[in-house]
């Protein structure tokens, strides 16, 4: 997804499997995550306000380019 507010949400109860993409230039977040789970493999996730949100659920990340342009690469909320 590319130039939307959020590029994937995901909410809870979802189980979600992104592989092989590209989240970019998104103003709030490439992925944001309130709930259920997300794999992310194999994605560049650049040019985002915040390049993973996580306010609940799980995320896991493998063999991602999480680019340093992103003004946080990964925030994590309580």
């Amino acid at each position: 997804m590319i130039k939307a507010a959020s590029g994937i949400g995901v909410g809870a109860g979802a189980a979600v499997h992104l592989s092989n993409s590209v989240v970019s230039s998104n103003s709030v977040a490439g992925i944001a995550i309130s709930g259920g789970g997300i794999n992310i493999d194999a994605t560049t996730i650049s040019f985002n306000t915040i390049g993973v949100k996580q306010v609940g659920g799980s995320v896991d990340l493998s063999n991602n380019d999480l680019s340093p342009l992103c003004r946080h690469a990964l925030r994590r909320f309580a």
